[in-house]
């Protein structure tokens, strides 16, 4: 795992070290943390601060959409692109140190026939909050016409882009291609998007637009494994098409990171699915995180903003040390919601006042502690920790990483079951005594919320107490 881990991060980084990053900051040595930048505010001097506040929070890159219809406006002339508005977007992402993944999404109502007679009805701009039924969501009828402007937009930015991400949850074809998915279709439009997207800009890696991984009860859709194995089935030769499989591990419902859930599995265990459904052939191929979150409404769905925050930390944690090398939050903001039922509102690590949730002082912790460091080894079952059961939880983890003389290893309880602290069900913590070798006579013990202490050693020995905020055990090494 550490090899192909390291492997795959070396090549972000070479990405990130292409010419034209010039002034931006290197992803650190356990990967590269993203966001999605929804609810930003629309004051441009307040987006910029945004911007900055993500960075500073340890963020290096943003996932931005650079929609079809938005920089190809509808109605003649066709085929005059102006990409003045996402140039400023860009230009302030850049400006705050951070790189840009581009999202090439979705359609246009003039080059779909049944865009364009959404477009003429009153519903044309969708029903929210997803937009179900916009004009602009439906593909092209010629998938040639999306590669056009794909070419178009990467010939465009050039360097200013490190990703090309084709499309967005394709595997949710009640979207898109109603009234369901249709993986061959996305399978040519993909391909087609690679080829002009390798002639304008070869050296830029192409991303199959993120999945949606678990399928949802009672709505049509794949799965992500199953739509991934679908294309496939289409398209046996599709792994020339992409260089990057992407994902998004949403859990539904929100339960823990680890916590596993019939036919589901876990967060965590996504990757191995995600993986399993390439063929032998593309299973070097890294796997990215485009999106994953968890929506602060605790009165119907959701966790609280504690949960939040410690889950963010323990994903870090943890899907560095599975090799994945990106690892991107949704998302920025959160909106106003007299209402409570927008989950979209939710999801943000800033609240719609611009204040910080605790899950910012989560990232911001882990990227001071963890900055130049790289995981070395897994060190749960060394330490008798428990593996956790099915629903109920309980997992223990203990991930060993290596950074400029020092040891740290981050440790916690996943003590949630799969109906812990969603909406109106309490949560109970459970907690663990360990005693942790060390070789230091003293360590420094940091919350994931970034306070700290020192603690001696006994006999070679640390003495703590785990839950369900990760603990970052600092050591010194010679």
């Amino acid at each position: 795992m550490r090899g192909t881990a390291r492997a795959s991060l070396a090549a972000v980084l070479a990405v990130l070290a292409l010419p034209g990053a010039a002034g931006a900051e290197h992803a650190a040595s356990y990967g590269l943390v993203a966001s999605n930048a929804n609810f930003l505010p629309s004051d441009p001097g307040a987006r910029a601060d945004a911007y900055r506040a993500l960075h500073d929070a340890g963020v290096r890159a943003i996932r931005l959409d650079i929609n079809w219809h938005d920089v190809e406006p509808p109605g003649p002339p066709l085929r005059d692109f102006d990409f003045a508005e996402r140039d400023r977007e860009v230009a302030m992402i850049r400006d705050a140190g951070l790189h840009v993944i581009g999202l090439l999404a979705y359609g246009h109502p003039d080059y779909s026939a049944l865009g364009g007679l959404l477009a003429r009805t009153p519903l044309g701009g969708g029903v929210p909050p997803f937009a179900v039924g916009a004009a602009h969501l439906v593909p092209p009828d010629d998938p040639r016409d999306f590669a056009r402007y794909a070419a178009a937009t990467a010939e465009h930015y050039g360097d200013e882009v490190i990703a090309w991400e084709v499309w967005n949850e394709q595997n949710e074809g009640w979207r898109f291609w109603a009234p369901h998915e249709d993986p061959l279709a996305y399978a040519r439009l993909l391909c087609a998007a690679h080829d002009a997207l390798k002639a304008a800009d070869p050296d830029t890696p192409v991303v199959y637009g993120g999945v949606f991984f678990p399928a949802v009860a009672n709505l049509p859709g794949m799965s992500g494994p199953e739509f991934v194995r679908a294309t496939y089935r289409a398209d046996p030769r599709l792994g020339r098409c992409f260089d990057v499989l992407a994902y998004h591990p949403y859990p539904y419902p929100f339960t823990s990171p680890e916590v596993d859930v019939p036919i589901r599995g876990s967060v965590l265990s996504a990757a191995g699915e995600m993986r399993a459904a390439l063929p032998p052939t593309d299973r070097h191929k890294p796997l990215w995180i485009t999106e994953v979150g968890w929506p602060t409404h605790d009165r119907s769905y959701g966790v609280s903003e504690t949960k939040q925050a410690q889950y963010v930390a323990r994903m870090q944690a943890a899907t560095f040390a599975q090799g994945l090398p990106v690892l991107t939050w949704y998302t920025y903001g959160g909106a106003e919601d007299p209402t409570g039922a927008n989950q979209e509102a939710w999801f943000g690590f800033f609240r719609p006042d611009g204040s910080p949730k605790p899950a910012v002082r989560a990232l911001s912790t882990f990227t001071r502690v963890f900055e130049g460091a790289e995981f070395e080894r897994d060190l749960s079952r060394e330490l008798g920790l428990p593996r956790g059961r099915l629903l109920l939880g309980g997992r223990g983890f203990a991930l060993e990483y290596l950074g400029a003389g020092e040891r740290i290893v981050a440790l916690w309880l996943a003590g949630e079951s799969a109906a812990d602290g969603q909406g109106p069900f309490p949560q109970t913590d459970r907690t663990r005594a360990l005693a942790l070798p060390v070789d230091a006579p003293e360590v420094r013990v940091v919350s994931h919320l970034g306070d700290e202490r020192s603690v001696a050693a006994q006999d070679g020995r640390v003495a703590l107490t785990i839950g369900p905020g990760p603990l970052y055990v600092v050591e010194p090494r010679g």
